[in-house]
């Protein structure tokens, strides 16, 4: 489903004052500099993303994943290679060169996703003026196919950056759409620009 410019450019521009408004809250939470940046935005089908993900060294990934309901309904995920993960909980712990129990990586991580999700959901969500509803983030391990699980969905797919210190650690934002959200989340973009 090709997207005009102008649709690109408000999800974009959506989810940049998203990811602004998590990392004023996790350098609030972990009181150091974070920055968060999405230079890449893309939508794709599910099996457009699972062939983009069939080229990548790894197979399994870390997610933080948070189902939404409202105007539009579908699932938002954040994930990492495992590898990079344990990176970011290290930085955000302050526990570099050292390990940490599964607990609490699990812990840290579903903190960090729930802060940047609910930021760029709730972002979509107040511009667009479709009120969500969230249920509490799930943390999982898997392969791509188990974290997307719907065949018939559009996905878009923001390549997010997180600067932490000297560190640059890159995750991917996933916000997965059935085919009815997805329209109903263009036709509320197109509400928005005054194109309908």
């Amino acid at each position: 489903m090709p997207l005009s410019p102008l649709q690109l450019d408000i999800l974009q521009e959506l989810i940049n004052i998203g990811v602004g408004r998590a990392a004023g809250m996790l350098n609030q939470m972990v009181n150091t500099h974070i920055q968060l940046q999405v230079p890449v935005l893309r939508v794709l089908s599910a099996a457009e993303l699972a062939a983009m993900y069939a080229d990548r060294q790894n197979t399994l990934f870390s997610a933080v994943q948070l189902h939404f309901s409202g105007g539009f309904a579908g699932v938002s995920a954040l994930i990492f290679p495992p590898e990079s993960a344990s990176k970011l909980v290290a930085v955000v712990l302050g526990k570099e060169g050292m390990g940490c129990d599964e607990a609490m990586r699990c812990g840290t991580l579903q903190e960090v996703g729930n802060i940047v999700l609910n930021g760029v959901m709730g972002s979509i969500a107040n511009i667009l003026k479709e009120p969500l509803r969230f249920a509490p983030p799930d943390f999982v391990e898997a392969d791509i196919a188990g974290i997307i699980g719907e065949k018939s969905s559009m996905i878009l797919v923001a390549r997010t950056q997180f600067s932490i210190k000297d560190h640059l650690i890159e995750g991917e934002v996933l916000i997965i759409f059935s085919l009815s959200s997805f329209d109903t989340l263009l036709a509320a973009i197109d509400s928005l620009a005054g194109t309908d």
